[in-house]
């Protein structure tokens, strides 16, 4: 049987970024991105709350201030106390896995991306 290119993605094998199954997992994480930014951050539950919605998985402690953008969300996972501070990029293509008592400064880009080296 044939893997449809959510399947390819999710298995972290090469996949057509304009397949609309994609496409349509990358819009759901910009809106919810979008939502989170838009928070204030003298309301950090809901901060917690909407990260908790964009992320794979967070584990107790989940500090994260605005900016945040992603490229799924759900492969990226965190453990205990957990922090981000402002301005966060993770293109997470392939699982992000944080561990327990981390601390990430601002302006902090992850990349688990990369282009074809041969056209």
């Amino acid at each position: 049987m044939t893997k449809s290119e959510l399947e390819k993605l999710e298995a972290g094998e090469w996949y057509q970024v304009d397949d609309p199954e994609v496409a349509n997992r990358k819009l759901q994480a910009a809106t919810l991105c979008q939502e989170f930014n838009s928070i204030p951050e003298n309301e950090p539950a809901k901060q917690e709350a909407k990260a908790r919605e964009i992320f794979g998985s967070a584990s107790k402690n989940l500090i994260v201030h605005s900016r945040l953008n992603v490229d799924y969300g759900k492969n990226i996972h965190v453990g205990d106390n957990f922090l981000a501070n402002y301005n966060l990029t993770v293109l997470d293509i392939a699982p992000v896995n944080i561990g327990n008592d981390v601390w990430i400064g601002p302006n902090t880009d992850i990349y688990t991306v990369n282009h074809p080296l041969i056209a």
